[in-house]
């Protein structure tokens, strides 16, 4: 949507403007949240973080004043930083010190399968990364899908789409991924 088509649309009716814009950015804003708050939040955090996005959109954009072209920046800034609040709220722990003696030091050494952990995140971190390749909608389809285990009628009201659509590319972004992993030298 560009600036001109937002300002002509909230002239006619701002409430009409705003559903416009969200069922249009809806998606980008949700793909933008869930990216940086993935590790630290839960589905209710992420969720409410993208209505807190849009409602920022909605408070701090000046269709007054003279914007050049598409507003997708100003909308994928304000999702960036209300997902970064956010995370800083949940991550933000006070640390405190205490000293260990030597026999509580051995219990406190780390665990045997740490090798794994660290492994699990890397190939977790790898994973999504080819999911995002994918792009519009086949990674949201995925995320939505595998990430939270929605229906493929609960994705079809995300991404506007039909639940048959939805399924059939859901498995076409499927051999897609397999095709990006083995690439990547990464079997499943």
């Amino acid at each position: 949507m560009t600036h001109e088509e937002y300002r002509n649309t909230s002239l006619e009716s701002k409430e009409q403007a705003q559903r416009i814009l969200f069922s249009e950015y809806f998606n980008y804003v949700y793909t933008i949240v869930f990216s940086k708050l993935r590790s630290c939040a839960s589905r209710e955090d992420i969720e409410e973080c993208v209505s807190d996005s849009f409602a920022d959109i909605y408070i701090y954009y000046d269709e007054s004043r003279e914007w050049g072209g598409d507003i997708t920046g100003f909308i994928g800034t304000v999702a960036r930083r209300k997902a970064s609040d956010v995370y800083r709220r949940l991550t933000n722990k006070k640390i405190s010190t205490f000293s260990v003696d030597d026999d509580e030091a051995k219990q406190l050494e780390a665990p045997d399968n740490t090798e794994e952990i660290v492994d699990k995140k890397d190939m977790r971190s790898k994973l999504l990364h080819c999911v995002e390749l994918l792009g519009e909608p086949d990674s949201v389809i995925i995320m939505q899908k595998y990430f939270f285990m929605r229906n493929s009628k609960e994705i079809s009201e995300i991404v506007s789409m039909t639940p048959e659509a939805v399924r059939m590319r859901c498995s076409r972004a499927l051999v897609k991924l397999r095709k990006k992993l083995t690439e990547m030298n990464i079997s499943l």
